[in-house]
């Protein structure tokens, strides 16, 4: 984006670090010049496939993989094999052998507890997999926003500036002339060099702004800044009647469901660490042969259990996390309930702001910067006070554009939470 400032430098030496100021702000805007441009759907894409979330995808995937190794049993088998010799008496000396082979079961089907509870962690992390593609698209949608705002602000500041160097000529030939004065033009040179500074600021909010979105699209941020194409997002919103009836739904918000999840993940490993202390009964059989050439066969049938005194450290921490995650769950609900309140009191506040702007503030300023032209053109008033005018009418655009932005991204965000909690109900 090439900055279109000219200063009027005028004798050297008079307002050299006005000029300077002009030249550091070219300076620090022409390199973007080399930027990439991205869409907002393209940013909504990428976002969605940040290493973030891709670390969820890797570990969900590497889990299914893994728990489809799960043995039916959760106890160990146990082969032994014990060769031998008979010593004494003499007439029995000779090789002697016992082989034996025992399973245990948990009488509580540890096994099958453990099976379970992985299927419920699965669950959660497909659940995270999605809220955390959820949070990265609204990162990567705020960011967007972010930095189009910004860029709007720039050109919109870029001609306030345009026409303050215009005003400091103008004053500089009224004091030529001898119908100006000093204070007016230290006064016009002053405001330039306000803009100047706001200006610079902007450049480097956003340098900051393409750097973090960047980041939220997955991107290694370099010298060749991201920019940003095409007019900010108007997804399409339902009455608010309709959107009260969906916040209802509160529960089915990807962050919701899988606290939900986690919290029954939890209950089911309380369970599992419960079944580690049940009984378990051994089966077997075992061979032997003896020094005189004779096999023997015996059967083997035992039980194994702790006592009532022992220490059951599992469970108790087990069911110490599945009681946090209950709290933890009533805790999501609340924060989710509240940023829908607060998405929608930002429409509201948006949707007013924009109104007040559109229907008053810009018209009315409007009409001014044009009464003001009429009476210069008419000799009834001076060019300054038409440049005041026009300078209010900027100030009053920039802020416009900030309240755009502001309602673009409380429509995006309504729009994408309103996406998922319908996307939930239509797979129950």
């Amino acid at each position: 984006m090439a900055h279109p400032v000219t200063a009027q430098c005028g004798t050297p030496g008079r307002v050299s670090l006005l000029c300077f100021g002009v030249l550091l702000v070219q300076q620090a805007i022409l390199p973007r010049a080399q930027a990439d441009a991205i869409g907002f759907d393209q940013a909504l894409a990428l976002g969605a496939g940040t290493p973030a979330v891709a670390e969820s995808r890797d570990m969900l995937e590497a889990r299914k993989a893994g728990d489809q190794k799960m043995r039916g049993t959760a106890e160990m088998t146990h082969i032994f094999f014990m060769p031998g010799a008979i010593l004494a008496p003499a007439e029995a000396k000779g090789f002697d052998m016992q082989a034996t082979i025992t399973q245990g079961w948990n009488l509580r089907d540890l096994g099958g507890a453990r099976r379970e509870s992985a299927g419920h962690e699965r669950g959660a992390l497909a659940a995270t997999v999605r809220a955390r593609a959820l949070r990265a698209r609204l990162e990567a949608a705020r960011r967007w926003i972010d930095l189009a705002t910004l860029t709007r602000i720039a050109e919109s500041l870029d001609a306030r500036i345009a026409g303050l160097e215009e005003l400091v000529a103008w004053r500089e030939r009224a004091l030529a002339t001898g119908v100006g004065t000093s204070p007016a033009l230290t006064e016009a040179r002053a405001t330039l060099a306000e803009r100047l500074q706001q200006r610079l600021d902007i450049e480097g909010d956003q340098f900051a702004a393409a750097t973090q979105l960047a980041v939220a699209i997955g991107q290694a941020p370099n010298q060749d800044q991201l920019e940003t194409a095409g007019a900010l997002p108007e997804p399409a919103l339902p009455d608010e009647a309709e959107i009260r009836r969906r916040m209802e739904d509160v529960d089915a918000l990807p962050d919701i469901v899988a606290q939900r999840l986690r919290e029954t993940a939890a209950r089911a490993r309380a369970i599992e660490a419960s079944a580690e202390y049940a009984p378990v009964l051994t089966l077997g059989a075992q061979g032997e042969r003896s020094g005189l050439g004779a096999w023997v066969a015996y059967g083997i049938a035992g039980i194994s259990f702790r006592g009532p005194g022992q220490a059951r450290r599992l469970t108790s921490v087990a069911e110490a996390r599945a009681a946090a995650a209950s709290a933890t769950t009533d805790d999501a609900k609340l924060h989710a309930r509240a940023e829908l309140e607060d998405a929608l009191h930002d429409l509201h506040h948006a949707a007013a702001t924009m109104k007040l702007f559109e229907e008053n503030t810009l018209p009315e300023l409007r009409k001014l910067v044009q009464s003001r032209e009429r009476g210069v053109t008419l000799g009834e008033e001076s060019y300054f006070e038409a440049f005041e005018a026009r300078d209010r009418e900027f100030a009053a655009v920039e802020g416009a554009h900030r309240a755009r932005g502001a309602q673009a991204w409380a429509q995006v965000h309504m729009w994408l939470l309103l996406a998922e909690l319908a996307e939930e109900r239509s797979t129950q």
